[in-house]
């Protein structure tokens, strides 16, 4: 007998996947979302002809880390992308489109890439953006101490040629550098050699020493409040990405002050969960959502050091089997989440159909697991989770499943990060609830299954058959590629590495005539340089 459905409903609703997202693991999109016809209308909001705005407000619910491009946490990207322009744009439907750079080409598998730069840009303060400008900002970023700076670990050496042409040599293969150097990741966002060579000024006091759309006003600023940006009359790309004359970044914390100032028209967008979607919906918004955040367990003692059923794989699929991932995906999240199988989403890189339906619900299954592997009777297994983001939600939701096999699931609800990571990595628990955002497959390697992933692999397992596979798809291109990171999420699956249960939503909440909010499967973060007022 399954878990009732009353205690299902028990359980609080799931908010704040992203935020588990952005602090846990430090993640970026280029992964996730559902295919169904449904999740496809939820992609992308009202089009039309752009007009000209006066001023764009949206709130984020934290202040800036950082103004600095080089410091800034990916999370908050948003606070300098608007005054620092990338090397290469990446759009809502995930392409990548010249931006500083007019073309680009990686070579030698994946070891070399070459950039041609757009010819009579210019810097806020009139000097050129040219090879050599972009050379020092790039070498600036790579050895700082930015907690992006390990995404240009791997270049070695950056040629500047001439004013236009640069090669970046790379120590090991990176398919993954032309994605870093857009405007979602901080270190593709060029900065001036004014502020290279005073990184000390690159701050909230200062005006910003970029090329982007928009400059950062210190006078019109309020760190920790508001944000203001006012646009660059000489930006290059005025109608693609610049369509207002303002740009105003609100910090508004308390989800339901960001619904109630979208009501009253004081903020044009905000991010929204799945328990204030309602009311922002009721009040005329526009809701734009994608599945971002899965959230499950994470098996991390897959060689029994300290559980010794672990060990066995058959005990792993059958923790899979045990678990009924639909009815706690709708008592959890409802028509905002999608059950998983895998830790990749269908669209997303890696994904299969034969991974995504390998776990049926299945109780009599997983106890033939359990009996063929000598532990019919069950053990206890001590679970790490955190009260953090509904982290501690799944980890309660899931427990009554795993006892139906037999296995009492000791849950640890830890109250603080510095804790939580510690019991991730100390071998102390065989077992831990995470949430974990969606990747591409080269910084899902690094962040989540790589003997080197930190906290999400804190046993640090390793199998020469995965690695080899990683390596592999490093250097590949094409379908090659494909195929490989395909064949890397079937072996995590079928070993039973993880046991996710569901795909919590990105949602953003706007109003009705705000045009170009759209996300998807490899751009599920939405970029405020897309917004723009539909002409009437």
């Amino acid at each position: 007998m399954s878990p009732s459905n009353r205690s299902l409903r028990s359980i609080r609703v799931a908010v704040a996947a992203l935020a588990a997202s952005l602090a846990l693991t430090a993640c970026s999109g280029d992964d996730g979302g559902d295919s169904s016809d449904q999740e496809k209308d939820n992609l992308k909001g009202v089009t039309g002809t752009p007009e000209r705005g006066k001023r764009l407000t949206f709130a984020m619910e934290t202040e800036a880390t950082s103004v600095n491009p080089a410091t800034v946490n990916i999370a908050f990207v948003n606070y300098t992308l608007l005054a620092y322009e990338p090397l290469i744009y990446r759009s809502s439907d995930g392409t990548l489109k010249p931006a500083l750079a007019q073309e680009w080409e990686m070579s030698d598998g994946n070891t070399s890439m070459e950039l041609e730069l757009r010819d009579g840009v210019t810097f806020t303060d009139g000097s050129p953006v040219n090879a050599a400008a972009v050379k020092a900002s790039l070498e600036y970023v790579r050895d700082g101490q930015g907690p992006n700076a390990h995404l240009l670990a791997n270049v070695k050496s950056i040629e500047a040629e001439g004013d236009d042409s640069l090669t970046l040599r790379l120590s090991s293969p990176n398919p993954m550098l032309p994605e870093f150097l857009t405007q979602s990741y901080g270190v593709g966002q060029i900065i001036s050699p004014a502020g290279v060579k005073a990184p000390g000024r690159l701050t909230a006091d200062n005006p910003s020493q970029g090329a982007g759309a928009y400059v950062f006003d210190p006078k019109q600023s309020v760190p920790g409040d508001h944000y203001t940006y006012t646009a660059n009359p000489d930006y290059y790309a005025k109608d693609e990405r610049q369509h207002y004359d303002e740009v105003v970044i609100r910090v508004i914390g308390d989800q339901q002050a960001r619904v109630n100032a979208l009501a009253t028209g004081q903020i044009d967008l905000a991010t929204a969960s799945p328990d204030t979607v309602d009311q922002a919906t009721s009040a005329g918004a526009q809701i734009v959502w994608i599945p971002f955040v899965w959230q499950g367990l994470s098996l991390i003692d897959r060689d029994g050091e300290v559980s010794e059923p672990l060990g066995d794989v058959r005990v792993r699929q059958a923790i899979n089997y045990a678990i009924d991932r639909k009815k706690i995906t709708e008592a959890l999240l409802g028509k905002y989440g999608v059950p998983t199988d895998t830790v990749v989403m269908e669209g997303g890189e890696g994904w299969s159909e034969e991974a995504a339906d390998r776990y049926p619900y299945d109780v009599d299954k997983a106890k033939s697991l359990m009996k063929e592997a000598g532990y019919e009777k069950g053990f206890p297994l001590k679970v790490l989770s955190i009260r953090f983001a509904e982290i501690d939600t799944m980890a309660e939701a899931v427990a009554p499943y795993l006892a139906e096999i037999g296995i009492k699931a000791e849950l640890d609800h830890l109250t603080d990060e510095q804790s939580y990571v510690q019991g991730a990595t100390d071998k102390s628990y065989p077992a831990m609830s995470v949430g974990y955002g969606a990747q591409p497959m080269y910084l899902l390697g690094q962040g989540l299954f790589l003997p080197n992933a930190g906290i999400f692999n804190g046993f640090a397992t390793e199998r020469k058959e995965l690695t080899d596979l990683y390596d592999k798809a490093a250097a590949a291109s094409g379908d090659e590629r494909d195929k490989l990171n395909q064949d890397m999420i079937t072996y995590l699956t079928d070993e039973a590495w993880f046991a996710p249960v569901s795909f919590g939503p990105v949602l953003y909440a706007s109003r009705d005539d705000l045009g170009g909010v759209a996300v998807s499967p490899k751009a599920p973060v939405a970029t405020p340089l897309d917004w723009y007022n539909v002409a009437k």
